[in-house]
C-alpha cells in the first residue's frame, strides 16, 4: 500500500499527521447477555414480551440503540419465539449487574429466568452430550496431622497474629532463642483471624471467598470451603463436621442464599445449608453440638430442634416441644441438654429448668423457679454437675441471688440450693475436681469464695474459703485444676493473683497492664495474658507465665491481635491412671529436672561460646587495625613532616577562605 510500510505504519518520509485516525473495532461481546427460559409466544405477543424485558433490563443500564439491542429470535417452522433473547448493553458493567440480579428471576410459576453472559455460550456449547467423569484427583500425602504431639519435650504450640504477620511457635523456656522456637510463619495468611479445631488437628484461616484449613508438619493446605464472606465457624467436637456462617454487613446488602453451611471436614462435601429466616444483617440462631458430634440443635419458636449428624435431618421429623424456651445447653459428657423455659400466662405457670435425654426424649429432671428475673446455666466440664444461677426480683429495689446445683451422676439427680447474699459477678467450675469459685460483691473490690460439692466424701455443698475485698472480676481455672488465676481484667488494669486452690494460698501477685485476654495452655502448666489491638490500641503484646506466676516470655508487638494455644485431643488415660501418675510425679520430676538442668547448661555454654566467638572476631579485627597502623606509619610521617605519631605534639590550625560567587545590585 502506498505511503505505508509492511507493518502498517507510515513510511519515514510521510508525515504522521496525514494518516487518518482509525478507531480499533471492539469485537468483544462482554456487554451482551443471554436470557433463557422465556415464554414461547406467537408474533402478536412478541411486542408485549419485549416491552416487559426492556422495562426489566433498562433498570440495569442503557440498552444499545434505543432498545434495538434486545433481539428475540423466531422459529420459522412454528412462527413462534424460541424461548430466549439477547440483550446488548452499552456498558459491560450493566451486563454483569443484569446477570447477578436477574438470574433466577421469576416471571411466573412456569418461567424462571436463566441468565448468563454471551461469552459463556461457547463454554456451555462445548459441554459433551455424553457425561465423562473427571479423572480422580491425585493423592497427596499430608503426613501425620498430629505430629506435634510426638514432640520429645512434650511442648505445646501457639499461633500469633499481629499486623499482617502470622507465626506459630513452640512454647519453650526463656533460655531458648526465638528462631529456635519458631515453627512456621507467613505474611497475609488470613484476612481476619485464626481458629484451631477442637483437637488441634487443623488451623483455620478466613478469606473473603471462604475458609481454608491447614495442617501437618509444614502446615500445608488441608481443605477449602467456599462460603462467601464467612464470618464465623464452629467444628463439631469430633472434628468431623465444620459449620460456616455469614450474614450481611448492612441491611441494604444482598442477602446470602445460604447463611449457614455444614461441611464434611475430610471430604469437603457440603452436607446441608440453611437460610437465615431472621434479619439478614444479623447472625442466624447458632447450632450447638452434642459432646460426641452425633447431634446438633438450635432454638426454634417454642421448641428445640435437634438434628442427627448422620442424615442432617430433624431427629424423628419432629422438634422437642418446650413452649417459650429461651436457652439450652448440651451436657459436655452425655447426650442430654438443659433448657430454661420462662414463666407463662402472666406467672400462672412458673419458670422451669428441664433436663432432656436425646434421642429418647425422656425428661430426666425438672425444677420450677418463681419470681425469676434472669438465669444463667454452667455445666461442669465433665458433665458431673449443672449450676443454674437464678436472680429473683423481690421488689423494685431488691434482688436476691442463688444457685440451683444439679448432681447428674447421682440417682434421681438431687438438687441443692446455695443462697448468695450479694451480687454474683462471675462463676467458674474447677475442670478436674468438685470445686467452684464465685466472684461476688460490689465492684471494684469484691469477694472470691471457693466451694466444694463434696465434704469429707459426702455430697454436701460447703464453703472452703473467702478472699475479701480483692480487685478481681474474672476467674480462670487451670485445665488440670488445682490452680487458678484471679484476674482484674480491662478496667482493673490487668491485676493477676496466681492462687493455689489446694493449699488456699497465693503463689504470686503481678500485673499485666491493660490486659484484655487470658488463656491457659491445654496442660495447665502455662498461662498467657495479652493486650489485643481489637480492644485496646496501646500496650499491645503478650506475656507467658508458668502456673506459679513467674514470667517466662514478655513480648511487645504493635497491632497485636491474637494469641491462641493449640488444643490437644482428649487424654486416653482413665481418671484412675491420671491419679496414679500424679502420685508418682516426684519420681518423674527428678528425671525432667535433670533434663532441664542439662538443657540450661547447654544453653549457657552455647551463649558462652557465642560470646567467645565474638571476642575472637573483635581481637582479630583489632590486630589487623594495628598492623595497618604500622604499615602506614612512613606515609603518615612523610605527610606530617616529622617522625612522631603523638597527636599531642601537633597544633590544629583553622583557616577560612571567602570567595564572592555573585554580586547583585537592587534599587529600592
Amino acid at each position: 500500500m502506498a505511503g505505508e510500510s509492511q507493518w502498517g505504519r507510515p513510511d519515514a518520509d510521510e508525515d504522521e499527521d496525514d494518516v487518518p485516525f482509525q478507531k480499533e473495532l471492539n469485537l468483544s461481546m462482554d456487554n451482551v447477555i443471554v436470557v433463557d427460559n422465556l415464554p414461547v409466544v406467537p408474533p402478536e405477543k412478541v411486542e408485549k414480551l419485549v416491552s416487559v424485558l426492556v422495562k426489566l433490563y433498562s433498570r440495569m443500564g442503557k440498552i444499545v440503540g434505543e432498545n434495538e439491542g434486545l433481539y428475540m429470535p423466531m422459529d420459522p417452522a412454528t412462527n413462534e419465539s424460541k424461548g430466549f433473547a439477547f440483550v446488548e448493553f452499552e456498558e459491560v458493567q450493566s451486563a454483569i449487574q443484569a446477570v447477578e440480579q436477574t438470574d433466577g428471576h421469576k416471571l411466573d410459576k412456569a418461567h424462571v429466568f436463566r441468565v448468563w453472559r454471551f461469552n459463556e455460550v461457547d463454554r456451555i456449547l462445548q459441554v459433551p452430550d455424553q457425561y465423562e467423569p473427571p479423572p480422580p484427583p491425585q493423592y497427596r500425602e499430608r503426613g501425620n496431622l498430629r505430629q506435634w504431639l510426638l514432640d520429645p519435650k512434650s511442648r505445646d504450640q501457639y499461633v500469633l497474629r499481629y499486623a499482617d504477620e502470622s507465626e506459630i511457635f513452640w512454647n519453650d523456656g526463656p533460655e531458648t532463642k526465638e528462631e529456635e522456637r519458631r515453627v512456621f510463619e507467613r505474611r497475609k495468611w488470613t484476612d481476619t483471624g485464626h481458629q484451631w479445631s477442637p483437637h488441634g488437628t487443623y488451623l483455620a484461616t478466613f478469606h473473603r471467598p471462604g475458609l481454608r484449613l491447614w495442617g501437618g508438619d509444614t502446615f500445608e493446605a488441608a481443605g477449602r470451603f467456599m462460603h462467601n464472606n464467612v464470618k464465623n465457624i464452629d467444628f463439631s467436637p469430633c472434628e468431623r463436621y465444620l459449620v460456616t456462617s455469614t450474614w450481611a454487613d448492612r441491611p441494604s446488602d444482598k442477602e446470602e442464599a445460604e447463611a449457614v453451611i455444614i461441611w464434611d471436614v475430610r471430604t469437603g462435601e457440603k452436607k446441608r445449608a440453611f437460610k437465615n429466616e431472621g434479619p439478614k444483617d444479623k447472625p442466624m440462631e447458632p447450632f450447638k453440638w452434642s459432646h460426641d458430634g452425633a447431634y446438633f440443635a438450635k432454638i426454634a419458636p417454642d421448641a428445640v430442634q435437634v438434628y442427627s449428624s448422620e442424615d442432617m435431618k430433624v431427629l424423628d421429623k419432629k422438634s422437642f416441644k418446650l413452649p417459650g424456651v429461651r436457652e439450652f445447653h448440651w451436657s459436655p459428657a452425655q447426650n442430654v441438654f438443659a433448657a430454661f423455659v420462662p414463666a407463662q400466662d402472666a406467672g400462672q405457670s412458673p419458670a422451669r429448668v428441664v433436663l432432656v435425654e436425646v434421642p429418647s426424649r425422656k425428661e430426666l429432671r425438672q425444677k420450677n423457679l418463681f419470681s425469676v428475673a434472669e438465669t444463667q446455666m454452667y455445666w461442669h466440664p465433665d458433665g458431673t454437675y449443672l449450676a443454674v444461677k437464678v436472680d429473683r426480683q423481690k421488689t423494685k429495689k431488691t434482688t436476691t441471688y442463688s444457685f440451683e446445683l444439679f448432681r447428674l451422676k447421682e440417682r434421681d439427680i438431687p438438687i441443692e440450693v446455695l443462697e448468695i447474699p450479694t451480687q454474683v459477678i462471675n462463676f467458674a467450675w474447677e475442670p478436674k475436681g468438685h470445686r467452684f469459685a464465685l466472684v461476688h460483691g460490689d465492684p471494684p473490690r469484691v469477694d472470691i469464695s471457693f466451694y466444694t460439692m463434696l465434704k469429707e466424701g459426702k455430697a454436701v455443698v460447703s464453703l472452703l474459703k473467702t478472699l475479701e475485698k480483692k480487685p478481681v472480676n474474672e476467674v480462670f481455672w487451670s485445665p488440670a485444676g488445682h490452680h487458678v488465676v484471679l484476674a482484674g481484667m480491662k478496667s482493673l488494669n490487668g491485676i493477676l493473683n496466681f492462687f493455689n486452690a489446694d493449699d488456699m494460698e497465693t503463689m504470686n501477685e503481678d500485673e499485666h497492664f491493660m490486659c484484655t485476654d487470658l488463656c491457659w495452655d491445654p496442660t495447665g502448666r502455662y498461662v498467657c495474658t495479652y493486650v489485643s489491638a481489637f480492644r485496646q490500641p496501646m500496650e499491645n503484646g503478650y506475656v507467658i507465665w508458668n502456673f506459679a506466676g513467674k514470667a517466662q516470655h514478655r513480648v511487645n508487638k504493635d497491632k497485636f491481635f491474637q494469641f491462641i494455644w493449640r488444643p490437644r485431643p482428649p487424654s486416653l488415660l482413665s481418671a484412675k491412671q491420671e491419679r496414679e501418675i500424679r502420685k508418682a510425679l516426684p519420681d518423674y520430676s527428678a528425671k525432667y529436672q535433670e533434663e532441664d538442668r542439662k538443657a540450661k547448661e547447654l544453653a549457657e555454654s552455647a551463649a558462652t561460646r557465642e560470646k567467645e566467638a565474638k571476642r575472637a572476631l573483635f581481637d582479630e579485627g583489632e590486630a589487623r587495625r594495628k598492623q595497618l597502623y604500622l604499615e602506614w606509619q612512613a606515609e603518615r610521617r612523610e605527610i606530617r613532616g616529622c617522625l612522631t605519631d603523638d597527636e599531642d605534639n601537633y597544633e590544629l590550625v583553622e583557616e577560612t577562605f571567602e570567595e564572592v560567587l555573585e554580586l547583585k545590585e537592587e534599587k529600592i
